[in-house]
């Protein structure tokens, strides 16, 4: 059962379009010029020039109220589109640093490699980064397949404005946040069934699954890097979200520091610096409900936000590192091994001894060499 009932849409409808700007323009030699400063470890052809726009676009916040959220479309210059990838990026409290306000790290990269490739290259802000003002609902599966969606409508829209021919098939690719991101829009596209957005192949790496039993246990355990980043962006989110006192999960101290933080101002390592170790957060009538496995509303919410336990139609190729700390592996492997027991084609794949940041850059271009067996060369 949902924690929340949520009312009927009104407003502007999700997925229109409601601004576009150029925010980049790269030929296809300072592209190749970008990535050889990026140091892959493996070679990505690149044959395209591109296009870079940030959209602002129509979706719904977690009660279904209407909001514009921005997001980034990147698109190669002077040929038919040979697929659509779709990027989920990784956790980020700073809308100042999100993929439509593209640096090399975040927009940049992803844009070279795919849309310097022949696709068309899309990433989502998210509600409540970017240009949008909102509390971010931090791993919060609706809101986030709302954004996603949401931006492939404004996306289908101004490629016709620009004379492309839409392609239907979707290859999502997300890390960190982003591969718990990939897994719950991959299931909602395929439950839609909607033949203009067709999911052929997906590639989280580093991604949160099993949010309830690894995930925040490895937290709070400290098992992983001590990131109370992570569990107080998650307390804030569900407190909004849920429409529960912070006060009812957190200590007086994190209760009233916690939203200051997360104001989308404050960069991660500011955020850090000013919290303790993950359990320091919380009230010990929240520790001792999790250590007895007693009910909260925040492991309900959090129960509710699971990305594993289904059957993914698309393949799916979730990659780690092996030296990862901050997401640890089994996260990947319990999630790969549970999916194939559904009969779905995951594997599990680690990209060598790397860590959680380390991970992405050694996964991008398997990830592309991957996803361009599905298409003809363009």
């Amino acid at each position: 059962m949902k924690l929340h009932e949520r009312p009927k849409l009104t407003g502007n409808p999700p997925g229109t379009l409601v601004n576009v700007k150029r925010v980049g323009l790269y030929p296809t030699f300072v592209l190749r010029w970008l990535l050889s400063s990026a140091r892959l470890p493996e070679p990505v052809d690149i044959r395209h020039s591109i296009d870079l726009f940030r959209v602002q676009y129509w979706t719904t916040r977690f009660d279904n109220a209407p909001t514009i959220a921005s997001g980034l479309v990147a698109v190669p210059r002077g040929v038919p589109l040979r697929g659509v990838v779709f990027y989920q990026h990784g956790t980020n409290p700073t809308r100042a640093t999100t993929p439509s306000q593209p640096s090399l790290g975040e927009g940049v990269l992803g844009s070279a490699i795919f849309a310097g490739g022949g696709y068309l290259f899309l990433a989502a802000d998210y509600i409540g980064l970017g240009t949008s003002t909102e509390i971010h609902p931090y791993m919060y599966s609706p809101s986030t397949v709302a954004a996603v969606l949401d931006l492939l409508k404004a996306a289908r829209a101004l490629t016709s404005r620009m004379k492309l021919e839409w392609s239907s098939q979707i290859s999502l690719f997300g890390f960190s946040q982003g591969g718990h991101a990939t897994a719950v829009v991959q299931r909602a596209l395929e439950k839609l069934g909607d033949p203009a957005f067709r999911v052929i192949a997906s590639a989280p790496v580093a991604g949160l699954y099993d949010l309830r039993w690894i995930s925040i246990p490895n937290v709070l355990a400290g098992e992983t890097t001590g990131f109370a980043l992570y569990l107080g962006y998650l307390a804030n989110a569900y407190s909004n979200i849920y429409q529960q006192p912070l006060e009812s999960l957190l200590t007086e101290q994190y209760a009233k520091l916690i939203p200051q933080l997360f104001d989308g101002k404050h960069t991660g390592k500011q955020i850090e610096a000013a919290l303790s170790t993950p359990r320091a957060l919380f009230k010990a009538e929240f520790l001792e409900a999790y250590d007895a496995d007693k009910p909260h509303w925040f492991l309900s919410a959090i129960e509710e936000n699971q990305a594993y336990n289904w059957k993914p139609v698309a393949p799916v190729r979730m990659f780690y590192g092996e030296a990862d700390l901050d997401v640890l592996p089994r996260d990947s492997l319990h999630a790969a091994e549970h999916m194939t027991s559904l009969g779905s084609d995951v594997k599990a794949l680690s990209v060598g001894d790397y860590d959680h940041v380390q991970s992405v850059y050694h996964a991008i271009p398997k990830v592309r060499r991957w996803l361009d067996t599905f298409h003809p060369s363009s």
